[in-house]
């Protein structure tokens, strides 16, 4: 017997005559069973989600970040350019390729130009033109645009001259042996007639105004040295730009020196390259009076803008962080140290490095202040370029000697000290396995 309800549910008697749901309520208890199933995988997903994240974060906390913060100590966030500044940028350089002049103007050669730009050149053909162009291109005109040829092979100094004849302000000094970046620049500043000197690579470009808007602001206040902000990379692909800008700009002088200041004013901002910035002559020239020719003769290929800076520093009686941007820095993928595969390129490499280190001990005061900079300069190479000196496969008794300068100075700490001596006992084990 059968009863049909409102709700059309059916219920169907048993022999013993009570009445149960049939195939409609099997039917509901799939679904509630359904449900809970996938109620329970979901669940399962969801914890094997969190289980990776969580995997993920304490893989990346313990393993991951170290190694990042360790390679990247000294390396600046690159802040990439909005697609309005890139276009802009990219007009700019395509115009100085170009050999575009924004006038017609002949420069006439002045007799007190207020600025000497100053470019060293070794088999630069490829580049000359452009660099020219955004000097010429410049609002500044009072300069006088010295090339130094470092007995180049190529026609670089046939085309230097060829451009002395449509702009008297080209000056061209040439060696007749390669002497290297660090010697050709103070030969150039040695016979330049400005109150500032700009340093510019050969391949690198100056941004238009620039030299206008650093001498206006260092004569106003009176200022040694002006630093300007720097776009860097392939012209052609990337560019970034290394520094945020300030709310302020700050004015560096000694009075007021710490080495807290000195790491994050000045290491961090300069990264201790000579370009980029706006330098008074006479403070220039007595830096370079001050350094052994010793390490002058050493034909850096590497740090040499440091033995200079770190004197300039020390000479300059202020420094001036400017938040406009005035130079393109052109990082060539086959640069000294984009292109270490070589092992006497990684010789030289560490030799300059060590060389540097040597130059910082020696070049500071014996006060917990300025060893300390010497320090923080150890630090920051030995963990920056670790992955290099790993390489390393001669040069260790002046590595040793280097170190040893170091550890038996009584200012530096017993912390400094026992990460100086486990540096040397990682070049010990360098060498070790190298003879096995």
């Amino acid at each position: 017997m059968k009863l049909i309800l409102s709700n059309k549910k059916v219920l169907s008697s048993s022999t013993d005559g009570k009445y149960s749901l049939n195939e409609d309520e099997d039917e509901n208890n799939y679904e509630s069973s359904l449900k809970k199933f996938i109620m329970f995988l979901i669940l399962i997903v969801v914890m094997i989600i969190l289980i990776i994240i969580i995997t993920f974060v304490l893989i990346y906390k313990f393993f991951i970040k170290p190694d990042i913060q360790k390679s990247r100590r000294n390396k600046k966030p690159e802040i990439f350019l909005s697609f309005k500044e890139r276009l802009k940028v990219n007009k700019y350089i395509n115009d100085c390729i170009n050999g575009v002049l924004y006038s017609e103007e002949k420069y006439k050669k002045s007799p007190n130009p207020d600025i000497s730009v100053i470019i060293p050149v070794y088999n630069k053909e490829k580049f000359i033109l452009r660099i020219l162009r955004s000097i010429q291109n410049q609002s500044f005109k009072n300069i006088e645009i010295i090339f130094c040829d470092d007995g180049s092979y190529d026609n670089s100094t046939k085309l230097i001259k060829e451009f002395q004849k449509e702009d008297e302000r080209i000056i061209l000094m040439r060696h007749d042996i390669n002497k290297g970046t660090l010697m050709t620049r103070n030969d150039g500043a040695k016979i330049a007639k400005g109150e500032y000197l700009l340093f510019i690579d050969g391949d690198d470009l100056l941004v238009n105004n620039i030299l206008e808007k650093s001498y206006l602001k260092a004569k106003e206040k009176t200022i040694d040295i002006i630093q300007f902000q720097t776009y860097s990379g392939d012209f052609f692909k990337s560019f970034y730009c290394s520094n945020k800008k300030r709310k302020t700009e700050p004015i560096y002088q000694p009075e007021l020196s710490s080495l807290m200041y000195y790491e994050d004013n000045i290491l961090h901002q300069s990264e201790f390259n000579i370009w980029g910035k706006l330098i008074k002559r006479d403070t220039f020239l007595e830096g370079i009076k001050s350094i052994d020719k010793y390490y002058l003769n050493q034909n850096m290929s590497l740090h040499e803008d440091g033995l200079i800076l770190f004197i300039l520093f020390k000479k300059a009686k202020s420094y001036l962080f400017i938040n406009d941007y005035g130079l393109l820095y052109y990082e060539n993928e086959f640069s000294t140290m984009r292109n270490l595969k070589n092992k006497d390129r990684i010789n030289k490499v560490t030799k300059d490095s060590f060389l540097y280190l040597e130059f910082m001990f020696n070049y500071t005061n014996d006060t917990l202040y300025e060893k300390n900079m010497a320090v923080f300069q150890f630090k920051s190479l030995i963990n920056g370029y670790n992955d290099i000196f790993l390489n390393t496969t001669q040069g260790f008794d002046y590595i040793y000697k280097v170190i040893d300068l170091y550890l038996n100075c009584q200012i530096i700490s017993g912390e400094d000290k026992t990460f100086i001596r486990n540096t040397k006992s990682q070049f010990k084990k360098i060498e070790l396995n190298l003879t096995h």
